[in-house]
């Protein structure tokens, strides 16, 4: 066999773009060839005007039935509780308009409704359920996201927290991925400034692992590189202006691109991260953003040639890692995002470290495309790094 690079890339998606996207919504749906939908969502976005005038709209065309109740970090009673509709209603598709957490849940609602093994034991790291999936039993999905942050309006992936264990369950396979997006920036203009910041935070720390992961993928690599740029350009300007629709644009743009990216593989911040906002409810995205300059830090050893690509294609002075670590620093200042753990509200302190690094330890689906060997005293170490701000 010669010995060269292998890789699988799958990039296939309809993918629609730009403000006023959303009301091509019964077009699309239609053409996706769903006919009795069910439309998943949270209760802030079920009572926005625009969603209201979307869902008539979509109902006066075909048969809809809601599931409204999606919660921040979805857990399996949520899910199983959206499993209820789906099945009174025997939807040939779902339509998820929301946040990653609507994503997250309107996909492992499909597959909870559809395949007949506990929810968890589909979990990638579990092995023989997993091997069960039957793409022919999951209906096709249509995604608004309403967020330019999770990417999982793109993804194949859906993140359900076990509240019992505290930790997080990744559910990975092709069929979740949605056959067409709606990315229509307006609806992320009446973003909070908060939020716009984490989500945004989230797409970079997408991003950036995933162009730091030593997989072989040089269109990941790419795509990462330009959607960390954009990042960088529009992100503040979202954060202060956020009805500004070029900045929002390339923000959605850049989301769903750092979501190709991590195709290559996550790494060490989201396997801290996900404990972390299990047992403290800590949003993803602010996780996310606190620890990715502390991780960087600890995969030093394994990461100069990435950083110092991109630190070129960023512009930046002296090309290298410390270049790079301090343009993130500054832009999570410049969005308000804390230097430090211990700063973050309801993320606790350095002594829920006996109870993180354990889970995070366990993360077995992130830690393989870390680029440097994580154990758990040094997982035990970045955490303490993070909540004493310590770099």
């Amino acid at each position: 066999m010669i010995n060269a690079a292998q890789a699988n890339f799958r990039l296939h998606v309809n993918y629609r773009l730009g403000c006023g996207r959303r009301l091509e919504l019964p077009r699309v749906v239609a053409s996706a060839g769903i006919t009795r939908p069910l439309m998943v969502t949270d209760q802030g976005i079920a009572a926005l005007p625009w969603f209201i005038k979307l869902a008539e709209t979509l109902a006066a065309n075909m048969e809809v039935a809601f599931f409204s109740h999606v919660e921040p970090n979805p857990g399996l009673d949520n899910i199983l509780a959206g499993v209820e509709p789906f099945r009174a209603h025997q939807p040939d598709g779902l339509v998820l308009i929301g946040g990653g957490s609507v994503m997250d849940a309107g996909k492992a609602i499909a597959l909870a409704a559809t395949h007949p093994a506990p929810l968890f034991e589909y979990e990638l790291a579990r092995g023989t359920a997993h091997r069960e999936f039957k793409a022919a039993l999951i209906p096709p999905m249509v995604a608004m996201p309403t967020t330019s942050g999770s990417g999982s309006e793109i993804s194949a992936g859906a993140v359900v927290t076990d509240h019992d264990e505290g930790v997080k369950r990744t559910l990975l396979h092709p069929s979740l991925t949605p056959v067409a997006v709606l990315a229509d920036p307006e609806v992320t203009f009446g973003l909070p400034r908060t939020l716009t910041a984490g989500t945004g935070m989230d797409a970079l720390t997408h991003a950036l692992e995933a162009l730091c992961s030593p997989a072989y993928n040089p269109i990941a690599d790419g795509v990462a590189m330009e959607a960390i740029r954009l990042i960088g350009d529009a992100l503040p300007v979202a954060c202060s202006q956020p009805s500004d629709a070029n900045a929002r644009t390339d923000m959605m743009t850049a989301a769903s691109m750092a979501a190709i990216a991590f195709n290559k593989g996550l790494g060490l911040v989201h396997a801290m991260a996900h404990p972390l906002g299990a047992l403290t409810g800590t949003h993803h995205g602010l996780a996310n953003a606190v620890l990715l300059p502390y991780v960087l830090a600890f995969n030093r050893p394994a990461i100069a040639a990435p950083m110092e690509r991109l630190a070129r294609h960023l512009g930046l002075d002296d090309p290298g890692h410390d270049a790079v670590v301090a343009w993130v620093r500054e832009l999570r200042a410049a969005v308000g995002i804390p230097d430090r753990l211990a700063d973050v509200p309801g993320a606790g302190d350095a002594s829920l470290i006996v109870e993180l690094a354990p889970r995070a330890a366990e993360e077995k689906a992130y830690l393989a495309t870390n680029p440097r060997r994580a154990r758990e005293d040094d997982i035990r170490a970045v955490y303490e790094h993070a909540y004493a701000g310590d770099l």
